[in-house]
């Protein structure tokens, strides 16, 4: 079945943060700030780097950037690209390991990464919309009163 995977995840928390951040900044802040272990974090933003979504900036005062129109790059390319599945393959494979009800969902959530746009996602102003009543609930605290939180707020 498809899903959203930890490092598409964590890619996303980042280009948010740099997507409020006009500035180079070091994947240490973005780690910290947003509670992201760093070793991992490190490694999506090499993969990010090295496909010319992110610009780097070495030394003392180095870290990211933005480096690309985040409006042309789609949540399943950003998704495919950092678990490395090729796409001549993936969407065949997919649909011979899926039956019925499955299958129509797996096509449903890949026609839907397809027209979702990063930008859709990270740019502030650009953000779709998550429900109040969702925001900061995690499988283990369910039953627990939900606190409101800002999305992209420190």
């Amino acid at each position: 079945m498809l899903r959203l995977s930890k490092k598409a995840d964590y890619a996303l928390i980042s280009l948010a943060y740099l997507a409020e951040h006009s500035d180079v900044v070091p994947a240490r802040e973005i780690a910290e700030t947003r509670g992201l272990p760093l070793p991992l974090l490190m490694n999506i933003l090499k993969v990010l780097h090295q496909k010319g979504i992110l610009r780097s900036v070495r030394g003392a005062s180095g870290g990211y950037q933005i480096g690309c129109d985040l409006s042309t790059l789609t949540l399943l390319d950003l998704s495919n690209l950092l678990d490395k599945v090729d796409p001549a393959v993936s969407d065949s494979v997919q649909r011979l390991a899926l039956h019925g009800p499955a299958q129509a969902l797996q096509y449903r959530l890949v026609r839907f990464m397809r027209d979702v746009s990063v930008a859709d996602l990270v740019m502030p102003g650009r953000r779709i919309d998550v429900p109040l009543e969702r925001v900061g609930v995690s499988q283990k605290n369910k039953n627990r009163p939900i606190e409101p939180v800002l999305i992209g707020q420190t």
